[in-house]
């Protein structure tokens, strides 16, 4: 289906942002935490912080449903193997506190990467659309943006990561559930035709990338033509974009063309730039769809959220990153020690869990009971502050 979309002739103010790279690695800021005694708890406490940034990333990826369906896959083969999907970190802060070494690290995570393997297990992705959970889940991108002046491309000897649209034009093919692949740097590119390469040049391009499919699209920018009742030139840009799959089976084919005045004010080109952009988008969603919505994420509550001391309960607080295992083990151990009537989970917000432990005792005897671990295999540490234990549990981690 062909589209045609005539843009106004008003100003563009807006200054253009550079155009991002279209490998998908995202930085995220991530606590690590690790026994002291271990043998190596720097380590530990590295593979701790991969592991909760793996999981934000997951979490973007994979709807909560898709998780829990393929729990025990994702936790074996994405966030039991962290390291993997860690394109490189730095470590911001690192020090050793009651016993714990504990790191901050700024870990770049390759959701590409995690993709495929994703795909290879058959977990659906978040907002996933029909086209990407059939046959082609992988694809690569082979861009063309022809003008007056030059011919670039984002594959080929002479690639250009940086070539106008290729930024949105990725992120509306991931939206539509297709996992992308670096696109070759080999081969010369033609400047002629409507398309970079035919069928059968993709689908041998596809096979040696070994991907399902080879997305080739192509634009052209025409040269700037007198337009009636305005004193300034236009130009059109038009776009394709054709889906391959292997075997030269045609997935989808999708055009747009926009009209835009052009001026001699736009010297970086913005408005045409902008143009290439919203016509490749636009030929995009003709072969994969356009993006499903999504909802917003609600806001935490970000008011006092100090437990209220009740006389005979002694009030144990543990932060809220701690899994509900070592919390249960925890409340069985403090309901059977001496001097404890009973002890139960009070309240789980973003603080963390608070347990209430009824009893006789003093507070500082209380957090004496706490500090020793509930299992060989969990360390705990303890500090009491206002009359609030805080108790922090972590699993100890496996000899290598």
């Amino acid at each position: 289906m062909r589209k045609v979309i005539v843009v106004g002739i008003a100003a563009v103010l807006a200054i253009l942002a550079a155009p991002a790279r279209a490998d998908d690695v995202q930085m995220y800021v991530a606590d690590g935490d690790a026994a002291a005694t271990v043998k190596d708890p720097r380590t530990a406490a590295l593979d701790d912080a991969f592991g909760r940034a793996v999981t934000t990333a997951l979490g973007e990826l994979v709807d909560g449903e898709a998780r829990k369906a393929n729990k025990q896959a994702i936790d074996r083969e994405i966030i039991g193997r962290s390291r993997l999907w860690v394109a490189k970190f730095k470590v911001q802060k690192d020090q050793t506190s009651d016993g714990r070494r504990q790191l901050t690290v700024e870990v770049s995570v390759d959701r590409d990467k995690m993709r495929v393997r994703l795909g290879e297990l058959n977990v659906p992705l978040q907002g996933e659309q029909p086209q990407g959970t059939g046959a082609l889940r992988t694809a690569i991108v082979l861009l063309r943006v022809v003008d007056a002046q030059d011919v670039r491309a984002s594959f080929g000897v002479s690639a250009d990561k940086d070539v106008a649209g290729l930024a949105p034009l990725t992120a509306t093919l991931r939206s539509g559930g297709l996992t992308l692949l670096r696109a070759p740097a080999a081969g010369a590119v033609k400047a002629g035709g409507e398309l970079p390469l035919d069928d059968d040049e993709a689908d041998a391009v596809a096979a040696d990338a070994k991907s399902d499919a080879a997305v080739v699209a192509n634009v052209t920018v025409g040269a700037p033509v007198a337009a009636r009742g305005v004193a300034d030139p236009a130009v059109m840009v038009t776009a394709r974009v054709r889906l391959v799959g292997r075997g030269k089976k045609m997935a989808g084919d999708g055009s747009a063309t926009l009209a835009v005045k052009v001026s001699a004010e736009d010297k970086r080109g913005i408005v045409v730039h902008d143009a290439i952009e919203r016509a490749l988008v636009a030929a995009a969603e003709d072969v994969v769809g356009p993006p499903r919505p999504v909802l917003g994420q609600s806001q935490g509550f970000k008011g006092d959220d100090t437990p209220v001391a009740e006389a005979g309960v002694v009030l144990i607080r543990i932060p809220a990153r701690t899994p509900y295992t070592l919390v249960a083990a925890e409340l069985k151990y403090l309901a059977g020690a001496k001097g404890v009537s009973r002890a139960g989970l009070r309240r789980v917000s973003q603080s963390g869990w608070v347990i209430g432990v009824h009893t006789s005792e003093s507070v500082q005897r209380i957090a004496q009971i706490a500090r020793k671990a509930p299992a060989n295999d969990i360390s705990a540490t303890v500090k009491v502050a206002n009359d609030l234990v805080e108790l922090a549990l972590a699993a100890a981690a496996a000899p290598p």
